[in-house]
């Protein structure tokens, strides 16, 4: 049996490996993280509840979409967020369109799509080698270092993190080019809300801001059919302000005092815009900060994926794309190229 190495168990890894698991090839994917998902990502609070800190929501946008999401439907997995959803500059505004949310959030995509896979996770493939019967892929794991060997591989990770796994093999012209916009997702958690005129907290809400700070606003508590939790509030940056907390970050390193209180800086002017906009959201209970490097393609490669000079060794994710299409459409396209590249150049 051919054996194929995904590294990256997001959306473009899973779909991928799937596909060539499904053909009969023996499929073993690297993920460094504990999860799977990528951006697909849910975190429970010590509050009880669940906040998306990521994708934000589901849409089914056609296409290669279409069909996994009456899947996920079908069983459960997905349900409609009948939460208000709202522009705002300068005031609230309505804006109606059809999103889709889960019930353990949107990771439970992930592990669905994850289901009877061979993942290895917290394995960080650090380099490749070409060997005379394929590809031998070089780890760190919980257990130390380890080696891999394998047919094929395919990395479905974001391009900043496949340069330098390509750049040895000289196979990386182009990729430089590649640009992500950064994003900092902070989740609160409050013991009520304030009334505020348009919102219904009962109903929920969400709010694209065109804000100097701030991109996104939702009571992401509103989500979940279980609603025992206290409110819980997602804010989410907007890519400038996130940049600029990442490079004054990236200049404290080492020093966790001054990175700490920079943390906090941060979150208290994040809470402090989105009082602007739902008043009351200044004084949570709790709050968590977390930053994404690789949220949003700005720059994208301009090709469904990134080819090699082996057909053995092929690159996707949302990176990948000719045109403007979400992240998770780009991704699932993009794994769906790789899976038809690989069964072409191994079988």
């Amino acid at each position: 049996m051919m054996t194929v190495a995904v590294v990256g168990a997001g959306m473009a890894g899973l779909t991928c490996g799937r596909m060539l698991q499904a053909a009969g090839y023996e499929v073993t994917w690297f993920e460094k993280s504990r999860g799977v998902g990528g951006r697909l990502a849910t975190r429970r609070l010590a509050s009880g509840g669940w906040v998306d800190h990521g994708v934000r929501y589901w849409v089914d946008q056609g296409g290669g979409l279409q069909t996994l999401t009456q899947e996920l439907l079908t069983q459960g997995i997905l349900h409609e967020w009948s939460a208000q959803g709202f522009f705002w500059a300068d005031g609230l505004q309505p804006k109606p369109g059809m999103v889709y949310c889960g019930d353990r959030g949107v990771n439970a995509i992930a592990k669905h799509l994850a289901h009877g896979c061979d993942i290895r996770r917290q394995h960080r493939v650090n380099a490749l080698a070409k060997t005379a019967n394929g590809w031998q892929l070089i780890a760190d794991s919980p257990d130390g270092p380890m080696k891999f060997q394998a047919d094929a591989v395919v990395l479905a990770i974001p391009a900043p993190q496949v340069l330098p796994l390509l750049q040895p093999l000289g196979a990386a012209e182009g990729l430089a080019s590649v640009e992500y916009a950064p994003c900092l997702s902070l989740m609160a958690t409050y013991e009520t809300l304030p009334e505020v005129p348009l919102l219904d907290h009962g109903l929920g809400w969400h709010i694209s801001a065109d804000h100097s700070v701030l991109s996104w606003l939702s009571l992401d508590s509103s989500k979940y059919l279980n609603r025992l939790a206290d409110p819980i509030v997602l804010l989410q940056s907007q890519a400038s302000f996130a940049d600029q907390y990442l490079r004054r970050l990236d200049t404290l390193v080492p020093d966790r005092v001054a990175m700490e209180a920079l943390l906090n800086e941060t979150a208290a002017q994040m809470l402090t815009a989105a009082a602007t906009i739902v008043p009351g959201l200044d004084q949570p209970q709790n709050h968590r900060l977390h930053r994404w490097r690789y949220s949003v393609v700005s720059q994208p490669h301009g090709d469904t994926l990134f080819k090699t000079q082996w057909s053995s060794l092929v690159c996707c994710g949302d990176w990948c794309t000719t045109d403007d299409t979400t992240n998770l459409e780009a991704a699932h396209r993009s794994g769906r190229a790789a899976a038809a590249l690989i069964k072409t150049a191994v079988s």
